[in-house]
């Protein structure tokens, strides 16, 4: 089976009304069913299915579609953690326990590549697609009215006023369409989310959105989920197996690399918070400082009224531009501490997973601990969700995506 790759989606926050419920609310039925057809998934809906069949049928769907390479991974995963145990710490010639776990390594990310081939995913590239074409029509609105300015009132060649004045409407309605298409496709992230078990308000979805860390927090959710239904489907195969302790060793050692995967994981993202994210947040508040200092200056000694009122404004702009990096890093080391706290926790399951697969003896032992590891999951799942607090006001929800831009560099 070919091994699916997943498309690195970068974060986007929606400039859209902040109280986009009671815009749901004033949607004519003509609207809902536009949105509809113009929406546009991964997996078509099908007749008379409610999102959580569909959902579930997506889930299946992705799973048995990744099922056997994920199982070839673990497979070689195991093989590689055996020859890690029996390598030596460093040699000149062939492999060392360094180079052995690199490989090992490389397999987790062929596994993550295969995990996060998800709709939630999807989601968020089709929320992407759509800003970006909302940003196109409102410089091609700009551009039409530039261009009317100086263009014919009646001709047969050329584009008249009329002309452009249907295409600035036409724009506008195409913008107004893909504003309501975003409003939908959040709302079956928000169903989405339900479905894993973390319940999100909407405003708490437009902040997920904003995040720089957002695709991973989403990705790390996606992952638990689909590392939940591989236990499960594990468990059923030892069941199958009977007491024959071979083959229960095989199929738990592979449950004890899908927790090596947690634990990889959540240590990468801790790491890309720590070296990436928040270092780059510091430079933006250094340099915004800087600024401000400047900018302070120019007001105390401008004489000129005018110009001091535009010093004022800019000094404003700078001060928001500081409170939100302010916040903004308050958000990112929360989500480090947060990270932790759940490392913690799947680093003890590891261990004690490690620990049981050397010394048991009775395949029922261990068909009973991975039994357990399907609540420990969701607990890890729940921990992984950082506290998700509503933006102030539109200004500040504009200002934090500036800045998740800004740190993307």
């Amino acid at each position: 089976m070919k091994n699916k790759t997943i498309i690195s989606i970068l974060a986007t926050t929606l400039l859209l009304n902040a109280n986009w419920d009671s815009t749901i609310n004033e949607l004519k039925d003509e609207a809902k069913l536009v949105w509809k057809k113009q929406t546009e998934f991964i997996h078509t809906k099908k007749p008379d299915e409610n999102s959580t069949v569909r959902y579930e049928r997506i889930r299946k769907e992705h799973f048995n579609a990744i099922w056997e390479d994920v199982i070839k991974n673990l497979e070689k995963a195991l093989l590689l953690n055996k020859k890690i145990t029996q390598a030596p710490q460093s040699t000149f010639f062939g492999a060392d326990k360094e180079s052995l776990q690199k490989e090992f390594n490389s397999v987790l990310d062929d596994i993550i590549m295969l995990l996060l081939d998800d709709n939630l995913l999807n989601y968020r590239k089709s929320i992407r697609t759509d800003q970006e074409d909302i940003n196109l029509l409102e410089k091609s609105i700009l551009r039409y009215r530039e261009q009317k300015i100086t263009a014919p009132q009646e001709s047969h060649l050329k584009t008249t006023q009329s002309d452009y004045i249907q295409k600035i409407s036409d724009a506008k309605e195409e913008i107004q369409l893909r504003k309501k298409r975003i409003i939908q496709t959040k709302l079956s992230m928000r169903e989405n989310f339900e479905q894993l078990g973390i319940n999100l308000t909407t405003v708490q979805i437009d902040v997920l959105l904003s995040r720089v860390d957002g695709d991973d927090i989403i990705a790390m959710t996606l992952m638990m989920d689909v590392l939940k239904q591989i236990t499960l489907q594990l468990l059923g195969i030892m069941q199958e197996s009977g007491e024959e302790l071979h083959h229960a060793k095989k199929y738990y050692g592979m449950h004890t690399v899908l927790l090596e995967l947690v634990v990889y994981v959540q240590q990468n993202l801790a790491d890309k918070i720590k070296h990436a994210y928040i270092p780059k947040i510091d430079k933006i508040l250094s340099d915004t400082k800087t600024i401000l200092a400047t900018t302070n200056q120019k007001i105390s000694t401008e004489t000129n009224l005018q110009r001091k009122s535009i010093y004022y404004k800019n000094y404003e702009a700078q001060k928001m531009t500081f409170k939100v990096a302010t916040l903004y890093k308050k958000n990112l080391q929360d989500e480090l501490k947060q990270i932790s706290k759940a490392k913690k926790v799947s680093q003890k399951n590891l261990d004690v997973s490690k620990n049981t697969f050397e010394t048991v003896t009775l395949s029922s032992d261990l068909f009973k601990i991975i039994s357990t590891s399907q609540e420990m999951m969701q607990e890890v799942m729940q921990l992984q969700i950082p506290a998700i607090i509503p933006f102030e006001n539109m200004k500040m929800q504009e200002k934090f995506q500036e800045l998740t831009e800004k740190i993307r560099e």
